[in-house]
Parts: structure tokens; sequence; C-alpha cells
């Protein structure tokens, strides 16, 4: 019994609340830090709420006006889709020249060095090559931290209500658009497919705004589309154009930014979105066989993935 009532006291149950604290790791929270990393973060609203003056400006459009902002949110959504096939045609043709440019190089240097026995030389070239393509990219993302990775997860924050700091600005889409094709042909695991997609809400985000808040002196001053809702509508729409720019396909962008970008939907704005993946898909081809393969009516390269150019061989009997 004696046994049995030591072990009784020796039981975790039976600890006191002054050796449980002792025993239990101190963790210790500092709300003041905590909040002030979090305090440039913003919430969107994308609720209406149908006050007085809300219902009264509503009352006071007309059919015709009504049409015209209709007519004007599709021209809106169409220029986005050619600004983001535009983006993405930048990034794919300065990268093919780096590389060419790298590759050449490369080449020249195997053959000065192969016939000394020095072809390890060669290799320091490609390295020098790939490290400084790294280091232009990297330092971008110094510059600019919200432009490294992909974008993805922050666009799917702004499309869900949160607004991340710097997310949506001009000079994240020159960090992002000149660091990935940096990174492309320094040879890097990386891809231009993720980029696009951050490339192209930050153009929706932009472009309907007709001002930029890092040159002030461009400033429009039109009254269409300033509220969160319509934002968020526009950034659905080129976050799905980057994907249909990336992969040549618009019906998948419209399926990305439904099912996993955006927590808010409507029917309008699946054609609107289908219409503007279109476009980035229309305007990336065009410049892409016009340009490196001088000929502008083959469309024959609809995205930045390319599997080549199937064509069928006649038989000669």
């Amino acid at each position: 019994m004696a046994l049995f009532s030591d072990v009784m006291c020796c039981r975790p149950d039976s600890a006191t609340a002054e050796e449980k604290e002792s025993l239990l790791p101190k963790k210790k929270v500092d709300l003041f830090s905590l909040a002030k990393g979090q305090q440039n973060y913003e919430s969107l609203d994308y609720d209406k709420y149908p006050n007085v003056p809300y219902m009264e400006k509503m009352h006071s459009l007309t059919t015709r006006s009504r049409i015209l902002l209709n007519a004007f949110r599709w021209i809106t959504v169409a220029a986005i889709g050619f600004s983001t096939g535009l983006v993405a045609f930048f990034i794919d043709y300065i990268v093919m020249h780096l590389n060419d440019l790298k590759y050449s190089t490369l080449k020249h240097a195997i053959n000065v060095t192969y016939p000394a026995g020095h072809i390890i030389l060669s290799l320091l070239v490609l390295l020098a090559f790939n490290l400084s393509f790294g280091c232009i990219a990297g330092l971008l993302t110094l510059i600019e931290p919200v432009a490294a990775g992909s974008g993805i997860p922050e666009i799917k924050c702004f499309l869900n209500g949160i607004k991340v700091p710097h997310v949506t600005r001009l000079f994240t889409l020159v960090a992002k658009a000149i660091g990935v094709l940096f990174s492309v042909a320094g040879g890097f695991f990386v891809g231009k497919e993720g980029p696009m997609i951050h490339s192209g809400a930050i153009i929706g985000a932009g472009l309907p705004q007709f001002r930029s808040m890092a040159f002030k002196w461009f400033d429009l001053r039109l009254p269409f589309f300033r509220s969160d809702r319509d934002i968020r509508d526009f950034v659905s729409s080129g976050a799905a154009a980057g994907v249909a720019a990336a992969f040549g396909a618009p019906i998948g962008g419209v399926l990305f930014s439904l099912e996993e970008g955006s927590s808010f939907w409507n029917q309008a704005l699946t054609w609107r979105t289908l219409f503007c993946s279109m476009c980035a898909t229309f305007s990336l081809n065009l410049f892409l066989s016009g340009v490196t393969q001088n000929n502008w009516y083959s469309l024959d390269q609809p995205g930045l993935v390319n599997f080549g150019v199937f064509r069928v061989r006649k038989s000669v009997l």
C-alpha cells in the first residue's frame, strides 16, 4: 500500500498548479509587435449597402447611361487582356534574346578553350551568366519584396477581401516582369506561368483606374470603377488573362479565377472574364507569330508553354 501511495503521489494529475506552471514552457506574445506588423493590411469592402444616396444615384441613371457604362466595362476588360498579352510577349521575347546571348557566348568559349584542353573555363562563363541574371532578379525582390514568388497567394488574398500592401502597384509589375525574365534566362527552377497571374491581376487593378500612384501627374479623373467591388471584378479578369496568356487556354483562365481565385462571382463576370482571356491569348499569339516568325497570319503560338508546331507531312507515293 505504501508503494501504491507513492506511485499515486507521483502522478501528474496530483501536481499543484504552481508545479504545473513551472513545468510548462512560458510563451510570451508581444501584442504590440503583432499589431504593428499587421497595421498595413486592410480589408476590402465588397458588399453593397442600399443606403439612400446609393439608391438615389442608381435611380438617376438612365437606360442610355447604363448601356454606355456596360460597354465601357467591356472595352476595359479587352484592354486588360491586350495589355496582359503584351507583358507576356515582352517576357518571352527578352528571355529568348538573353538565352541567345548566353549560349552564343558559351559556344564561342567552347570553341576557344576546347583545343587547348581547358573546356572547364567555358563552364565558368555559363556560371557567370547564370549568377549575373540571378543577382539582378534577387536585387529586384530586395527592392520590392512583394514581387518575390509567384504572387498567386497574394492575389487570392486580394480577391477574398484582404489588401496586401504594394500587391497591385506599378513598380511591383515592373519588378515582377523583369525579375522573372532574368530568373528564367538564368536557368533557375522557375517558370513564367505563375508570375503572369500576378502581372495580369496588377494590370486589372490599375488600368481601370486611369491614374497612377507612382506617377502623380497621370490622372484622367474619370468617375468610373472606383469601388472595391469593381476593382475585384477587374482583378479576377486580369488573373484569368494571365493564365490564358501563359498556357494559351482562355477557358482554363476563367476556371482558375472562378474555382481557385475569387470567392465572389456572378454570371456577367464569367462572360467578361472569358472575353478578357481571349484578348490576352490573341494578342500574345499575334505578336509571337509576327515578331518571332515574321508571319502575322500564322497564329500558331497561343501561349508561353510551347510544344512546337505540329504539321501534317504530305506522303509521296
